[in-house]
């Protein structure tokens, strides 16, 4: 067994505000398993660093001079590499939460959000999370809801009634140690739950859970 210790994370930022860029980049360096491999202010210097970097995780906004990020988080989803995307963008582009949503973007935070929390929230998605803003959950439910289906379910996605109950909790944005608090379980009780609840969903995020649990009526 190796005594080296596993080098940090590479994260490649898109943000168009040099400011707000250097504020997360200052919260991710602070982190020893992170380290910001670049910094991108328009879509065009984002190609030319993935390309060149790889990064294994991108934090973008969306709205770029030259372009949307949502063409780099498709474009994360399709490489041959590890590579996470998770959109960090104000309230007024939840328009585009969904496109980012189904181009594979594994969290969605607004720059409302403290920054003292983005290395937690980077970290998080790479092990499997999938943090959501709790207003852009709310905004996905509410768009969602004209198109949820009137249909009876197959045993298969029928939940438990508390596994309704967490994944009701993870639509409004709580973390699974806030839910294991407030239901008086532990936090390893909830993930089984939540890892159920994604075998009979047929999803593999929390994203898409509670967006597919929104499509067949069951928020």
């Amino acid at each position: 067994m190796s005594d080296h210790p596993a080098p940090p994370h590479s994260v490649l930022i898109i943000e168009d505000q040099e400011h707000t860029a250097l504020r997360f980049k200052a919260a991710i360096d602070a982190c020893p398993d992170l380290q910001v491999c670049g910094l991108a202010h328009d879509l065009a210097t984002a190609w030319a660093l993935f390309d060149a970097r790889k990064p294994r995780f991108i934090l973008t906004d969306l709205g770029l001079p030259d372009g949307s990020g949502v063409e780099i988080i498709q474009a994360a989803a399709r490489v041959d590499w590890p590579c996470d995307s998770m959109v960090i963008s104000v309230f007024g582009d939840r328009s585009r939460a969904m496109d980012a949503i189904r181009a594979g973007a594994r969290g969605y935070l607004l720059k409302s959000d403290p920054v003292g929390e983005i290395s937690r929230q980077i970290l998080e998605v790479i092990n499997g999370g999938s943090p959501m803003n709790p207003k852009i959950a709310r905004y996905l439910l509410d768009m969602l809801a004209p198109d949820s289906a009137d249909r009876a379910l197959s045993e298969e996605e029928r939940l438990t009634q508390r596994e309704q109950e967490i994944l009701s909790l993870v639509a409004r944005g709580y973390k699974r140690r806030e839910i294991a608090e407030m239901l008086s379980i532990t936090v390893g009780t909830v993930g089984i739950h939540i890892n159920n609840t994604y075998k009979k969903l047929k999803v593999s995020t929390n994203i898409e859970a509670v967006t597919r649990a929104s499509q067949i009526g069951l928020l």
